[in-house]
């Protein structure tokens, strides 16, 4: 408990902080929310957001509402397609036992709906309103570090930033988008002398990265994290406390994303602990989609999680065989 005191902060404030933000992972239906379908949607969420700028008495909340921030030319997507995402999530997953027998990986893929005559999308009943509630949390956060993204946010503005962190994106046997990290990579020292804003910018970047990517609407998202032993002083002084509980809100509460499992590599004995005092907090449903790996299992446990050692980037671990990753294209494109 000391060891938060001496980092700002405290065991209590951090149990809240996580405990607020596991609840809002998945939202909520609630009585009288309207719903649409998909095309009218769009629509819906258009007029919705006109009726809160029309009736906003501040600037930087209309501003806010533009969109202006959010890198979707970067990206090639448009205003349609980022609110396509968050109807996207409204949507899966809300039969909490389903099975789906064309994926044996943990966690799944979404419970996706199609229509019975299999044209996707086309008159799918969906829950706009739990999207609106969705977007206006993805709205506050982002215009509360706005000072941060007041330069365009591209992938040249955070790549000298990316490079001093190992992070990889592959698509595994299931469709589902895989996002590694890997501590043991990662340059800690440069890391740590980046300011708190050129950090805050990457991962926000890798956000929207994640969540405007096709097959992690669909499919799901997975995150592979190779903690590599890190120890705790080392860990908890990569981010100020504050922020990084901020980007924990923002990936976990904000964002349209389901993960539908994460792998943790290499833990640390204080983050098993840890671990096990945060699980309270989890409903058994989350619990389930978390795979800790033993140690000398993480060959075989990877090539389970993902579908074999051709969906590991090489540059995760020696037994992966992707040559490149899908932000590989982004680095090649930039040259």
């Amino acid at each position: 408990m000391k060891a938060f005191s001496s980092l700002g902060t405290s065991w209590k404030h951090i149990i809240g902080e996580f405990s607020s933000v596991v609840k809002g992972a998945d939202g909520v239906d609630l009585k009288g929310d309207r719903r649409a379908t998909y095309p009218e949607g769009i629509e819906m969420l258009k007029a919705m957001i006109q009726e809160v700028v029309s009736t906003s008495k501040s600037k930087d909340d209309e501003l806010a509402w533009s969109f202006r921030t959010t890198p979707l030319e970067d990206f090639g997507k448009t205003i349609d397609d980022l609110l396509l995402a968050f109807l996207r999530w409204s949507t899966v997953d809300q039969n909490s036992s389903h099975s789906d027998e064309s994926c044996s990986l943990i966690g799944g893929i979404n419970n996706y709906p199609f229509s019975a005559s299999g044209n996707a999308e086309q008159d799918i009943n969906v829950n706009v309103s739990k999207a609106f509630r969705r977007l206006t949390s993805y709205i506050r956060w982002m215009k509360s570090v706005s000072t941060d993204l007041m330069d365009p946010l591209t992938f040249e503005s955070i790549s000298p930033s990316l490079s001093t962190f190992s992070i990889q994106m592959t698509h595994d046997c299931c469709e589902r988008l895989v996002w590694w990290i890997n501590l043991g990579k990662t340059d800690m020292s440069a890391f740590k002398s980046q300011s708190t804003r050129e950090t805050t910018r990457l991962f926000i970047w890798v956000a929207h990265f994640l969540f405007l990517d096709e097959r992690a609407q669909t499919k799901g998202l997975v995150v592979v994290d190779d903690m590599a032993n890190v120890n705790f002083y080392d860990y908890m002084t990569m981010l100020p406390v504050n922020v990084g509980l901020s980007l924990d809100r923002f990936l976990i509460s904000v964002t349209p994303l389901k993960t539908k499992n994460v792998v943790l590599i290499h833990l640390p004995k204080w983050a098993e602990i840890a671990y096990s005092l945060l699980s309270w907090f989890l409903t058994s449903k989350m619990k389930s989609r978390v795979t800790i790996v033993a140690d000398g299992e993480e060959s075989e446990t990877l090539s389970n999680a993902v579908g074999g050692s051709q969906f590991i980037p090489l540059d995760f671990s020696d037994f992966g065989h992707v040559q490149t990753d899908i932000i590989g294209d982004f680095k090649r494109q930039y040259g």
